[in-house]
């Protein structure tokens, strides 16, 4: 079984890193771009409002995990 066998990486090619690295920098463009749309959507909410907001996300997605763990068993 060899699921946790350490497979040998072959080194990227300059070619490869620089693919790469145009992907992580899209990557990390949209993330900030989003952060800032996110930050402007809240800005005017108070503490109270962001954790009652976090409470609900953490149970709807706490909840759809249970649920799809609880069917794949």
């Amino acid at each position: 079984m060899g699921l946790f066998k350490k497979r040998k990486r072959r080194p990227l090619t300059g070619r490869q890193e620089r693919l790469a690295a145009r992907v992580a920098l899209a990557i990390v463009r949209r993330q900030t771009r989003v952060a800032g749309y996110l930050n402007r959507k809240t800005a005017y909410w108070n503490k109270s409002s962001k954790i009652i907001a976090l409470v609900l996300f953490s149970l709807v997605f706490g909840g759809l995990s249970l649920y799809l763990l609880i069917k794949a068993l």
